[in-house]
C-alpha cells in the first residue's frame, strides 16, 4: 500500500496529502462546561472531550435545540450514562440498554473531564456521526445544583462547525523545502501553528531509507541526505492527523 501512495506521487507529480480528522476545537458552552468533538474518517470513529463540574451532574444532547422527545443525550452524575430524552423529566437509559461508549473520567481540582469515543454509528437511539463536507452541528447542554438528577440548574443550546481538519491539511500544504534539487543538504520549513511529528524519506521503489521520529517546534529543520546516491527520493511529512508527500532531487 505504501509503494502505491508513493508511485502516485511519482505519476501525479503534485503534492499528497490525506486528511482524516474534523474537529470543533474547544468550544466554551457555559462558565462550567467545555466541549471538543473530533471526527476520524480513517477509522469512522468519533472522540467527545467534555469537560464540567466535579460536585454536579452535567450533560449534552446531539441534533437538537430543545428537549425533544427521543434526542440523543450523555451526562454524568455519580456515573456515565448514554440516554434518550423522554420528555421535560429525567432521561432514560438508550432503549438496547447498551453504552456504546469508551469512558475516560478523570478529576483535576473543581473539572471533571470525559473523553468518549465510540464509532460514527453507535446503538439503538444513539445520534449518528457522519465525515461530509460543510456539516454542522448543534448540541443541547444542562447542569444541576448537585450529583443527583432531579433537574436542571442552567441549559442552553450551542451550534458546533466542523473544519479544523481541513485547516490541518492546508498548513501541510504550506510546507517548504529549499533548495530543492539539493546534494542532499536542505530545510523544511512550517509556520509556528503547523506541527509536525515524523519525516520519512523513500526510495524511488517506495524503500524507507530515513525516519525522522520527533516533535518537530522549530520553525525550520535541516535534514541531511548527503550520503544517499543520487535522484529522486519522496519524503513524507506528518502529523497527528494529516501527511504530505513531497518529490526532492539529489544532484
Amino acid at each position: 500500500m505504501k509503494k502505491i501512495y508513493i508511485a502516485i506521487a511519482l505519476f501525479v507529480g503534485l503534492n499528497v496529502s490525506m486528511a482524516q480528522t474534523k474537529s470543533s476545537g474547544v468550544q466554551t458552552l457555559n462558565s462550567l462546561m467545555t466541549l471538543k468533538i473530533d471526527k476520524n474518517s480513517s477509522n469512522s470513529t468519533v472522540t467527545v472531550t467534555l469537560t464540567g463540574p466535579f460536585d454536579k451532574w452535567f450533560g449534552i444532547g446531539f441534533n437538537a435545540t430543545g428537549m425533544a422527545a427521543g434526542t440523543d443525550c450523555l451526562y454524568y452524575a455519580t456515573s456515565f450514562v448514554d440516554s434518550k430524552i423522554t420528555g421535560q423529566g429525567v432521561p432514560q437509559t438508550d432503549t438496547d440498554n447498551t453504552n456504546n461508549w469508551n469512558v475516560s473520567n478523570t478529576t483535576s481540582g473543581s473539572t471533571r473531564t470525559l473523553v468518549l469515543t465510540r464509532g460514527f454509528v453507535g446503538g439503538t437511539g444513539d445520534y449518528s456521526f457522519n465525515y461530509s463536507t460543510g456539516d454542522a452541528l448543534n448540541v443541547i447542554w444542562a447542569y444541576g445544583g448537585s450529583t443527583s438528577m432531579t433537574g436542571h440548574q442552567s441549559r442552553g443550546t450551542y451550534p458546533l462547525a466542523f473544519t479544523l481538519g481541513v485547516e490541518d491539511f492546508a498548513a501541510l500544504d504550506k510546507i517548504a523545502i529549499a533548495p530543492n534539487p539539493s546534494n542532499g543538504v536542505f530545510t523544511i520549513s512550517k509556520n509556528s501553528q503547523t506541527s509536525i511529528s515524523n519525516f520519512t524519506v523513500f526510495d524511488i521503489n517506495g524503500k524507507v531509507v530515513k525516519v525522522i521520529d520527533s516533535e518537530l517546534n522549530f520553525d525550520t529543520t535541516t535534514v541531511d541526505l548527503s550520503t544517499f546516491s543520487r535522484g529522486v527520493y519522496f519524503i513524507e511529512i506528518a502529523n497527528e492527523t494529516d501527511k504530505v508527500v513531497r518529490k526532492i532531487i539529489l544532484e
